[in-house]
């Protein structure tokens, strides 16, 4: 009887195992979309998040207000205010798949840097996420940088997003709001990662 029950116990648990490697995780790296969605921003800011998580480094926090003077700072991973930088990167989310169609999607080699890079640009004119580019090295197949642009129209005035991100070593968030009255404003914050 007790062998059969090991059998039986180590039989359910080579099931078990088996499932849960077979529902491993999708990483964001991987861009071959078997439900056909769109890349999803906040997937590869979340596999960022888990991977570096706990990680202590300094950051050098640049901002500049139209032609003005710099202003900098040092902060930490642990205090820099995270949310206000993951809100303009969510913001342009497209993997939903109501998405679908609404992109072209073009994908192109660069020679110089040795990227394959993948290019989506907005078809309808109302979408927020105009232009997203992500460039992956050719070899290691990892992210070497994203570009995005958003676009905000109302009757009060425009909002054009400039974002970039370069894997732990640079956020980039540009800002141009154009009111109908007043001067335009255009803000330029940058986080310079010291590791």
């Amino acid at each position: 009887m007790i062998p059969k029950l090991r059998y039986l116990a180590i039989c359910l648990a080579t099931l078990i195992i088996t499932s849960f490697s077979a529902c491993k995780e999708k990483k964001a790296d991987d861009f071959s979309d078997i439900k056909g969605n769109y890349f999803s921003i906040r997937q590869y800011a979340l596999d960022q998040w888990n991977m570096y998580y706990g990680e202590p480094f300094l950051i050098l926090k640049t901002v500049r207000v139209n032609k003005g003077k710099y202003d900098s700072s040092y902060t930490t991973s642990d205090t820099l205010n995270w949310g206000n930088i993951f809100r303009e990167f969510f913001a342009t989310e497209i993997s939903d798949r109501s998405y679908l169609g609404k992109y072209k999607f073009t994908q192109f080699d660069d020679e110089q840097d040795e990227t394959h890079n993948f290019f989506y640009e907005a078809i309808e004119e109302d979408l927020y996420t105009r232009k997203l580019l992500i460039a992956i090295d050719r070899y290691s197949k990892k992210v070497t940088g994203i570009y995005i642009e958003g676009r905000e129209h109302s009757i009060f005035d425009d909002r054009l997003v400039k974002l970039y991100y370069k894997p732990m070593k640079r956020i980039q968030i540009q800002v141009t709001e154009t009111p109908m009255f007043g001067d335009k404003v255009h803000t330029v914050t940058e986080y310079e990662f010291m590791r």
